[in-house]
This record gives C-alpha cells, sequence and structure tokens, in this order.
C-alpha cells in the first residue's frame, strides 16, 4: 500500500475514535434525563405531601430546561468548543428566610450529557471542577424537607441560591369566615362549611426570579379555619373562594316591578340570589326605614290608600304607645300627613261611602312590631272623603282607635305592640317613629396579607365577606 494513503487511514480512524469517544447523542441525552429524574424522584415525593403546586410547577420547569439544554450540547459538542468552555463553577445554598448557609444539599448539573451531582459543604458551597456549561445550563438544588429550586449559569455570580424549609410548620393562621346572608339582623352570619382558603407565598428562587407556594385548606361546619404552615420570607397572601348564597333583606321594590314608588309599591322582604367576596360591598344595600303602613279599606272605584307609618327622621303619622309590663299598647295616633320620600299622595282622590266609618289596618313590614294588631279606622264626610279630627283620645289625626256607636273603643282596640322609642318620659309615652334601615351591616374590612417571620407565629384573623359583591337582580 502506498505510504501516504496508510498515513491517510490512520488519520482518519483516530478521527473517528476521537470523535466517537468525545461526542453524545440524543440517546446519551435522554439516558442523562432519566438519572437526572430518578435523582430528585425523592425530593419531589416530600414536596408532595404539603401539596405544593408550585413545587411540581417548577420541576416540570427544572426538567425541561435539562432537557433543552442537553440538546444543546448534542448540536455544540466540538472538541475546540468543549475544551475552551470547560472551567470550575460554584454554587452557594443558603436558607431563604435566615440566610444561613444549608450543608449537605443536592446539586446536580449536566455536563457534556451526563448529570454531575456534588453536595455543599458546611459553608453551604458546593464546587464543580472542570465542566462544560453554557450560560443556560441550569444547577438544580435540592434537599429533604426544603422546596426544590435551580439557578442558571449566567447568574451564579449574581448571589446565593435560597432553598425554604417547607417541613417546620409551627406557624399558623387561624380565624372565622363571616358573611352578611341576612340583612335583617344585627349580626353577620358564618360562611359554614367547605369554603376554600388558601394561603401563598412567594418564595425567592435565586437572583433570577422567585416562585409560589399554596396552602390549601376548607372551613368546618362553624365557619373556622385553620392553616398551619412554615414561616415564610416575605409573608403570606390569603384567598378566598367566592360563595353564591341567598341573601334576605328588605327592599323598597325590586326590577321585578313594573312601578317602583310609593303608594304602588310597598317595603317588603325577600330572597335573592347573592355572590359575595372577602372585603366587597358593591351591591348596594337599600335604604327601608318605613316599619309599618295604615292600609284604609279600598274606595268606591276598589282602590287602597296606603300612608306611611313614619316618614323618615321627621315625626309624621305618629304612634304613641304606653307601657304594658315589657310590652306596649296604643294610646293616640297622629295621622296627618300624605307626603313621603318626595311624594305626595292625594287622599282626595280616594272615595268612600259617605258618612261612613272606613277599615284601617296596621301593617308591619318587618314583622316585629306587633304582637295583636289595634283596631283602627277612619271616617268619610258626606262627600266621601277622609276626614281628621280630634279623637277622645287628644290628637288630631285622620285614623284613630275604632269606637263603637256610642263613642267608647270597641274589646282590644289597643292592640300590643312589641317594639317602641322613648318618647315623653313625663307623660310615659312611647313612640313608633322608628327611621333607622331596616337593614343592618357591619361593613369591616381586613386586610389580606400577613407576615409570618418568627418560628411559631400563630395569627388568629377573622374575614368578613361583607354584604354581596352583585346581585342577579337589582334592589331599590
Amino acid at each position: 500500500m502506498n505510504s501516504k494513503l496508510t498515513l491517510l487511514f490512520i488519520v482518519f480512524a483516530t478521527l473517528i475514535a476521537g470523535c466517537s469517544k468525545n461526542s453524545f447523542n440524543e440517546s446519551d441525552a435522554i439516558a442523562a434525563q432519566k438519572d437526572l429524574l430518578q435523582l430528585q424522584y425523592q425530593h419531589e415525593l416530600d414536596l408532595e405531601t404539603l401539596k405544593q403546586k408550585g413545587a411540581t410547577a417548577l420541576q416540570d420547569l427544572i426538567n425541561t430546561a435539562m432537557l433543552n439544554q442537553l440538546k444543546l450540547n448534542d448540536s455544540l459538542a466540538q472538541q475546540k468548543t468543549i475544551a475552551a468552555n470547560t472551567k470550575d463553577y460554584s454554587v452557594t445554598v443558603v436558607d431563604v428566610v435566615s440566610n444561613s448557609p444549608i450543608a449537605d444539599a443536592d446539586v446536580a448539573v449536566s455536563s457534556n450529557g451526563k448529570v454531575i451531582t456534588t453536595k455543599t459543604n458546611a459553608q453551604g458551597i458546593a464546587t464543580f471542577t472542570a465542566v462544560n456549561l453554557y450560560a443556560t445550563s441550569a444547577f438544580l438544588i435540592s434537599k429533604t424537607g426544603y422546596a426544590a429550586s435551580q439557578i442558571l449559569q449566567q447568574n451564579i455570580t449574581y448571589g446565593p441560591v435560597k432553598l425554604w424549609n417547607t417541613t417546620d410548620l409551627t406557624n399558623e393562621i387561624t380565624g372565622n369566615l363571616y358573611i352578611e346572608t341576612d340583612l335583617t339582623n344585627l349580626t353577620p352570619e358564618k360562611v359554614g362549611a367547605q369554603v376554600l382558603v388558601t394561603a401563598s407565598a412567594n418564595i425567592p428562587a435565586s437572583p433570577s426570579g422567585t416562585y409560589t407556594v399554596y396552602f390549601p385548606t376548607f372551613t368546618d361546619a362553624t365557619g373556622t379555619y385553620d392553616i398551619k404552615l412554615p414561616a415564610a420570607p416575605n409573608g403570606y397572601n390569603l384567598s378566598f373562594q367566592q360563595i353564591t348564597a341567598d341573601q334576605k333583606l328588605y327592599v323598597n321594590a325590586t326590577e321585578d316591578d313594573q312601578v317602583r314608588t310609593f303608594p304602588a309599591s310597598l317595603p317588603r322582604q325577600t330572597t335573592i340570589k347573592t355572590y359575595f367576596n372577602v372585603n366587597q360591598f358593591n351591591a348596594p344595600v337599600p335604604n327601608v326605614n318605613i316599619y309599618y303602613y295604615f292600609k284604609v279599606a279600598a274606595d268606591t272605584k276598589g282602590r287602597v290608600l296606603y300612608i306611611p307609618g313614619n316618614n323618615g327622621y321627621y315625626p309624621y303619622n305618629q304612634v304613641l304607645v304606653s307601657a304594658i309590663g315589657s310590652k306596649y299598647q296604643v294610646e293616640q295616633l297622629a295621622v296627618n300627613n300624605n307626603y313621603y320620600n318626595g311624594t305626595s299622595v292625594d287622599w282626595n282622590a280616594y272615595t268612600y261611602t259617605p258618612n261612613t266609618k272606613i277599615d284601617v289596618q296596621m301593617v308591619d313590614v318587618a314583622g316585629n312590631i306587633i304582637e295583636s294588631a289595634p283596631k283602627l279606622s277612619a271616617s268619610a264626610d258626606a262627600n266621601g272623603k277622609l276626614i281628621g279630627f280630634y279623637s277622645s283620645q287628644g290628637q288630631y289625626s285622620y285614623v284613630n282607635l275604632k269606637t263603637d256607636n256610642n263613642g267608647a273603643l270597641v274589646a282590644n282596640a289597643k292592640g300590643v305592640i312589641l317594639r317602641a322609642l322613648p318618647y315623653d318620659s313625663y307623660s310615659g309615652l312611647y313612640s313608633l317613629n322608628f327611621s333607622a334601615n331596616l337593614n343592618t351591616a357591619s361593613n369591616f374590612t381586613t386586610s389580606s396579607t400577613f407576615l409570618s417571620l418568627n418560628k411559631g407565629d400563630k395569627k388568629v384573623i377573622n374575614f368578613y365577606y361583607g354584604t354581596g359583591d352583585s346581585r342577579v337582580k337589582q334592589v331599590f
């Protein structure tokens, strides 16, 4: 054989051998990735026990980054490039809360298609000697009892990697959740069972970013939540499930009413589906302050006249009562005003049988004023129009206690009233001139972000869902 050909063959064979020894293919990359996944399997199990959505998502991101890095190495694995890129590296790992070094943490990186692992020393430093890395090469850092993290080669000079100890669950946030599902009483209600409450914390992973970890729980039957969690460097933010519930309240009218003004529409109690979020008061609370009305029997055209029992903050159409034990009875009426909420009701538009007495009922809107209704009547003059006069009880009124033909009060005419306000202490009289809104709400707010920095911290925080974010229909 020609000596030149022999020399060429030897050189060629040497090149083939060199390439086979120092480069790798896609199969090598996949095998290396499997090694990396097996290495992190136990750590992922530990994290899963804490139900951390963030840790699982982070692991997926790390695996994808590692695979992309291996593929990149495949395309760049040339002898000269590898030699020029081979260096020593060190990664520092500290606790995210205390900033103290973490020893014996596992640190892994892929170099030339192989996963290289080492552990941090007592100073929290992991050292890699003569490894071939690129700017996007990722170091994966993990330790049992800590949330895994990562850092890119290009960022390791900017600061340490921070791991979060997730096993010391000595911190606690607990409290009650309140909601206004009943505006007709004076106190808020409890939300009940199975309402989701989630505490989340943003954890610095490294100088290059953060990740979020979630700790969910559910309320019990008493509306109490309780979350045990580790101390977090930046505190916790609490989020709350939206609640859909029926809300009981008083309304002057709703969008279902064709006419929404007095006297065509009277205040009433109703229940409306409402959507609630913590600290939200966007659903308006209607101002309903008329507790009772006088309902005059139908006139000759079948129309019913309603006279408001009081008019806001003004002492119109009063009912004065006296105490009988813990209850009251009607003594005097002064019903002589036809003005209500900017509207003047024309009493002369109603015509009754002349010279007769007309039955009048006392309508209890709230349902908590009257135990037994007083017996009332109005009088029509010769023209069939309502007339006012001074009754034997001493006040001028269009509506009076019912009397017989001899002018004496009929039996049980005064009725039994359950609530009253002081009016005249000298005469011992009380008034039914209630002016407060029948709907009541607490409307307190609480911040949903709480720091929990010190080991063993326990915070008892009550949250308030408010009067509602929105309703399925408008109220007035």
